[in-house]
């Protein structure tokens, strides 16, 4: 099993007790950084997550007694194990009072050490348990669940549980299939609107006149095919929460009938001069840069403030490599019971290779490729062969480090053109077909076309 990446200090004025705990460390797959002195400790502290600190006693300057309190103050969850060659039980006394986890003797004993600090990771992943992740989890439906162990997911799902019972608007901005809705979906569920509808309606699927009638809804013989009065879902979101989805793709006169909604909490159906009046929570999304639509003019300004009175980022999965592991298990759960079949296992060969993907349709993706490979496999094991043929080989293809410094800002783009071009090839033009390998929406994957150039 893999130990999990904490966030691990050591610090040591000594550059060979240094060197020879990290050389260990590294040897067992346990990521750290390093510090010879006090001062230096504390700038990462104070610019990295960390979890564990091992620091020595004696040392010039600030000294490990001087670290231990300094940590402490700031943030008191954080493991500090002290070592020293100079043993005293006066030492060992007064640091344990102030919060040190351990006091060890040198020469450190290397395999007590790591079993130390195996034995904190441990703990670590129990205390994390118990984020909100669990409780959100249990509220939401069948297969909506939000997963991960990185602190990325995590700072999500803590802001989810901050403003879920609030009316705050909320936008959800991050790429295609990083899970917006699911954030949206979560947000409502935890909220005490939960026993209200939640409705949601993609804003870039319908052109504008229609989407006028779908969100507002209509009168009897407010248009040609109007045989009858209709609600929208302005209407039927009504105690509940409107999920506009790509909001960014809304038309500036759209955008203006909307404002008024937010605003005024009410509306008029298409052909009638009555307002009525509904209570909604709004959360939009869009995988769009709002501010270069608000420079543009595309964007009112006025309702990107009215949607925005809090952001939630969703990351991208290659940002979050260590959740991969976990989402990709749950699917091969997930469909292999769908599909009626054994494979519920993924071995670390294949992990290797989804991790070292670079993921441009994310999560998405990623459940679209454990669907094809659970779908394919022969065995109860998904192997690195039995996925797509472009993750299988990721590892070798995926330019890394040999391009100049100032290409590599292009290399995301790049990466993305030509996978779209890989997969439209596999799909022989049909453009449904390669935006539902991609893990997109269809037009998505027209406007990624019509960005890079391609007919």
């Amino acid at each position: 099993m893999t130990p999990r990446q904490a966030g691990i200090l050591i610090v040591d004025d000594e550059e060979n007790c240094l060197r020879a705990i990290k050389d260990v460390f590294d040897l067992e797959g346990i990521d750290c950084m390093t510090a010879n002195n006090g001062a230096k400790a504390l700038e990462y502290f104070d610019r990295h997550e960390i979890d564990i600190v091992i620091t020595d006693v004696k040392m010039p300057g600030i000294t490990g007694i001087d670290l231990l309190k300094r940590i402490k103050k700031r943030s008191p969850k954080t493991y500090v194990l002290m070592l020293t060659g100079y043993g005293s039980i006066e030492d060992a006394v007064e640091s344990i009072k102030m919060g040190a986890y351990q006091y060890i003797m040198k020469p450190v004993i290397m395999d007590d050490l790591l079993g130390q600090i195996k034995d904190i990771l441990a703990r670590i992943d129990s205390e994390t348990s118990h984020s909100p992740l669990p409780d959100i989890a249990a509220i939401l439906p069948t297969g909506k669940a939000i997963l991960g162990k990185s602190p990325r997911i995590r700072n999500v799902a803590q802001l989810i549980s901050k403003i879920a019972n609030t009316d705050l608007p909320v936008l959800v901005l991050g790429e295609s299939g990083t899970g917006k809705e699911l954030a949206a979906t979560a947000i409502h569920y935890a909220s005490d609107r939960v026993d209200k509808p939640f409705i949601a309606i993609n804003c870039a699927a319908f052109p504008d006149t229609l989407l006028d009638s779908e969100l507002f809804g209509y009168e009897k013989g407010a248009f040609t095919d109007a045989k009858t009065s209709k609600a929208g879902r302005i209407e039927e979101a009504n105690g509940g929460t409107l999920f506009l989805d790509e909001i960014g793709d809304m038309k500036p006169s759209m955008q203006a009938k909307l404002l008024r909604v937010l605003e005024e909490q009410e509306f008029q159906r298409l052909g009638s001069n009555q307002s009525r009046k509904v209570d909604i929570r709004f959360i939009s999304a869009t995988n769009l840069d709002l501010r270069q639509a608000l420079e543009n003019g595309s964007f009112r300004v006025d309702l990107y403030f009215r949607l925005n009175a809090v952001t939630l980022m969703m990351p991208a999965l290659r940002e979050i490599p260590e959740d991969i592991p976990l989402l990709a298990n749950q699917f091969a759960k997930q469909f292999a019971a769908r599909f009626n079949r054994n494979t519920t296992q993924i071995t670390d060969e294949a992990i290797k290779a989804l991790q070292s993907y670079h993921w441009p349709g994310n999560v998405r993706e990623l459940a679209n490729a454990i669907r094809r490979a659970v779908a394919l496999c022969d065995g109860e094991q998904i192997r690195a062969y039995d996925l797509p043929p472009h993750i299988s080989t990721a590892e070798t293809s995926t330019p890394k480090e040999t391009l100049p410094i100032k290409e590599k800002s292009l290399l995301l783009s790049d990466v993305e053109r030509d996978h779209i071009l890989r997969v439209l090839d596999i799909a022989e033009g049909n453009k449904s077909l390669a935006a539902n390998i991609l893990g997109i929406h269809r037009d998505t994957l027209l406007r990624k076309l019509k960005k890079y150039g391609l007919s």
